[in-house]
């Protein structure tokens, strides 16, 4: 395996003597010692724990709520039926089915759009900015994923309490 990259990291004298005789005991040049341990650490379960671990700073519930979600690119105005997938007080996951309307939201580049949906016991529809994150495109749908940007106190409150 060819190793192309470099990392450098700061420790104390006694660690880096420490490495050094386990890597002398084991027959292995430092960095090979320092890469299997690393190796073997994101191989173990507490490694897999680490990277699977969802570092959102609120959690994603999965729900299936109808939406629109309106936006401007450039001079033009465009407007797409949709359906929230998972929702967060952070963020939003949509999927838009292709239509065949020729429109394409990858070329699209969803930057800052509005999504408006209607949550239950809910008398006014929630109207949330947001700012596109990713656009996933399938054989017949995009799927979207955006962060909130702004939004009303009214409807921030309404999806707290609809959430939580």
């Amino acid at each position: 395996m060819s190793k192309d990259t470099m990392i450098s990291f700061r420790t104390t004298e006694e660690f880096s003597k420490s490495l050094k005789k386990f890597a002398k005991k084991n027959k292995v040049t430092l960095s090979g010692f320092i890469d299997a341990v690393l190796q073997d650490f994101l191989q173990s379960q507490a490694g897999q724990d680490i990277l699977l671990e969802d570092r959102r700073r609120f959690p994603r519930q999965h729900k299936a709520l109808p939406a629109i979600i309106s936006g401007q690119t450039g001079s033009q105005k465009y407007f797409h039926a949709s359906k929230i997938t998972n929702l967060s007080l952070g963020g939003i996951n949509l999927v838009v089915p292709k239509n065949g309307d020729g429109c394409n939201l990858v070329d699209q580049k969803l930057e800052s759009f509005d999504v408006v949906f209607a949550l239950p016991q809910e008398e006014r529809p929630i109207t949330i900015q947001c700012q596109g994150k990713r656009v996933f495109q399938t054989s017949d749908c995009y799927q979207v994923g955006a962060s909130f940007d702004d939004t009303d106190l009214d409807s921030y409150q309404a999806l707290q309490s609809y959430l939580y």
